[in-house]
């Protein structure tokens, strides 16, 4: 086990360290999507030999003296992203991990990121290359930066030394995914790096006997630390496939799980929305055939975690030997480098709504006045406290307020983003001046050392003088109305309108195709009238009035890269209908996000 008292090693060293041990024992294999296709496996050596053939490339770039050594790394799922990070952990350049950019979006995206952080090189794959090519060339802000593939840069370096690399204190830059604003790049230490992935390794208890089961994307903060540092921080085995894989058939996972050797625990996990969607996927057939017994990390974090997800997951794959009390429910996001708080066995707590619209954490005085709030994980006092936002004072427990974070696993500052900076990585407790604190944008409570998180404060709305939570009305929609894929809540405020107004976005299957009338009023038709009307009424017993509501297709609902609800873009992209739209109350519109 790590020592968190001294200065953990870091992720280099801890993993020398490992190769001085058994520099043959594997380290990571890359599981194919397609079955004809062979599965690659590299040990501890082979992974570090490739990478630093990789990191000599790096060094004989020519890189600006004025400016911190850094490039982006434009990969789609595959080995070839873990040695590239690696190689620029070794030839100390910061790397940037970004989602393979598509022409629209995902170049809109890296334009921001590029403006932020100024860097010139794009670090990829060859199969990758004229891809890159053709998406920059749409870009006058993309067209200048050199694209680089991993096999140029082994062919430069062959034969060199590491002469030339110059240390860092900075390992990379991880670019929030932008849920409601353009992303900033949260600035990662060696430092932070390493303290994360200790706190991860104690308190997800990792020890020798286990391997990690990996489907996350590699951009994301969960799917990079969590999915593939992890494993490597602690000379664990990790075995990856695309989260296309996982996707497209959700049961690929739990087979994947399924197939380890049975003298290993597994440890894998992913967003609330996984363990739905295995929920509401998977075939009884499919589970007889599964064998969960080893599964003894089941993570969960990411996104709100849902006690009837929990419920539910449990109940379908408890025949295959899970159980719940194998989940480790965790709270954490990019400004703490990644985890913060997480708790084995899930605590569920069934609380009173008029309570949280109140401001506290209360019993239900009723059934109809019961939510159930799943437990974050224990709330260190060292490290978590609930801050009122206004007084900056730490609230008593049970009070709902700000969550703030401490220690050395959370950075100092956004990359070229010092006003930001300042407002999230520095605020103050009102009577403790020495520490720092993160402010983190979530709210939630501590009750009996347990953190509970109820929301996002720039989500939340305020309806005549109660708190309504997003999460909470979307899953009250999707819990009692058969044929919503996915819903979408948030508040607008119209300039015309003398109240705040609620607008709900439902998206529907492709089989629900025929039930779109097209037209320019986007009326509705008579079977997503009768919808419309189930879904009032479902919300109607919360006293919640919908302002506006509007069906679209697959994908209409803007997510972030990391799959996350967009709430910002989705109150644009409603900003920007005709008011003769808007002004209705409902609306219907079948068209695939682009």
């Amino acid at each position: 086990m790590t020592d968190l008292t001294a200065s953990p090693l870091t992720l280099l060293d801890q993993y020398r360290a490992c190769m001085e041990v058994d520099a043959d024992a594997a380290a990571i294999s890359w599981v194919p999507e397609r079955s004809q296709d062979l599965a690659v496996h590299l040990s501890r050596q082979e992974l570090y030999v490739a990478s630093e053939s990789i990191a000599r490339g790096l060094l004989q770039l020519s890189w600006p003296e004025d400016h911190p050594r850094m490039i982006i790394l434009a990969f789609s799922p595959g080995l070839d992203f873990i040695l590239a990070f690696l190689a620029c952990q070794i030839a100390g350049v910061i790397a940037i991990p970004i989602a393979m950019p598509r022409r629209g979006r995902e170049a809109h995206i890296l334009e921001a990121i590029i403006n932020n952080c100024g860097a010139t090189m794009t670090l990829t794959s060859e199969p990758e290359v004229l891809r890159l090519q053709d998406v920059f060339a749409s870009s006058p802000v993309l067209e200048g930066i050199h694209i680089l593939s991993t096999i140029q840069l082994r062919v430069l370096g062959e034969g060199r030394d590491m002469t030339g690399r110059k240390a860092q204190d900075y390992a990379f830059i991880q670019y929030t995914s932008g849920s409601s604003s353009l992303p900033k790049g949260v600035l990662v230490s060696h430092s932070n790096l390493a303290a994360n992935l200790a706190l991860i390794q104690k308190d997800f208890k990792v020890d020798h006997e286990f391997v990690m089961v990996n489907w996350l994307p590699h951009y994301h903060d969960m799917g990079l630390i969590g999915g593939l540092l992890t494993p490597i921080y602690g000379g664990i085995p990790c075995v990856s496939m695309a989260p296309s894989a996982f996707i497209k058939r959700p049961v690929r996972w739990l087979q994947l799980i399924s197939t380890q050797d049975v003298d290993r625990k597994v440890m894998s996990g992913g967003p609330n929305f996984a363990y739905q969607l295995c929920a509401d996927r998977i075939a009884d057939a499919d589970i007889a055939g599964l064998h969960l017994q080893a599964w003894k990390t089941a993570y969960n974090g990411a996104e709100p975690i849902r006690a009837i997800t929990l419920q539910k997951f449990e109940q379908r794959f408890a025949p295959a030997g899970y159980s719940n009390t194998n989940m480790l429910t965790c709270y954490g996001l990019a400004e703490t480098t990644l985890f913060a708080t997480g708790n084995h066995d899930p605590l569920i707590r069934t609380v009173s709504i008029l309570g949280l619209e109140q401001g506290n954490i209360d019993a239900a005085l009723s059934e109809e006045d019961s939510r159930q709030l799943v437990a974050s994980g224990h709330a260190d006092p060292e490290r978590i406290v609930i801050a009122d936002p206004v007084s900056k004072f730490r609230l008593a427990d049970g009070k709902i307020g700000e969550i703030w974070i401490t220690g050395p696993s959370v950075p100092e500052t956004y990359f070229n983003n010092t006003e930001q900076s300042q407002l999230t990585f520095h605020a103050q407790l009102a009577d403790q001046c020495l520490a720092r604190y993160l402010v983190t944008g979530d709210i939630g409570a501590i009750v009996e050392g347990q953190l509970y998180v109820t929301g996002r404060s720039k989500e939340l709305m305020i309806l005549n003088g109660r708190n309504i939570y997003p999460h909470d009305v979307e899953a009250l929609i999707q819990n009692a109305v058969i044929g919503i894929e996915d819903v979408a809540v948030f508040s607008y405020d119209d300039a015309s309108a003398k109240n705040e107004s609620i607008i709900v976005i439902c998206e529907l299957a492709r089989t629900a195709r025929s039930w779109f009338v097209d037209s320019p009023e986007q009326a509705l038709s008579t079977e997503l009238e009768k919808l419309a009307n189930q879904i009032r009424l479902a919300v109607a017993p919360a006293e919640i009035a919908i302002t506006h509501l509007r069906f679209v297709g697959p994908m209409g609902i803007n997510k972030t890269t990391s799959g996350k609800t967009s709430y910002g873009q989705n109150r644009r992209a409603f900003s920007e209908l005709p008011e003769s739209i808007r002004s209705r109350t409902a609306s219907a519109e079948f068209r695939n996000k682009d």
